[in-house]
């Protein structure tokens, strides 16, 4: 499966770029993704959309609370970032 590195790189740019200023946010990280692994062209290892979001917050150092169900009150969270896994058109 060929990932184009500039879409994924732009798809998460936001996350990374609030991830900065938000070292005392509350972060959730929702891992509902489809468990499809593609080649990370980062960490060079194949990993699933969760797994690629929650290795770059830790290399930021940058705190989160990751969860398989998403919790009926939100309130308690600043970001809440929705990893829903890997599609490849074709």
């Amino acid at each position: 499966m060929k990932i184009n590195r500039t879409a994924v790189g732009l798809a998460l740019l936001p996350a990374l770029l609030l991830a900065g200023e938000a070292q005392a946010s509350e972060i959730l990280v929702w891992q509902h993704d489809n468990g499809d692994r593609v080649q990370d062209p980062v960490f060079n290892q194949r990993l699933t959309a969760t797994e690629a979001v929650t290795r770059t917050l830790n290399e930021l150092e940058v705190d989160y609370d990751m969860r398989r169900s998403l919790p009926q009150d939100l309130s308690g969270y600043d970001l809440v970032m929705t990893c829903l896994g890997w599609h490849c058109p074709g």
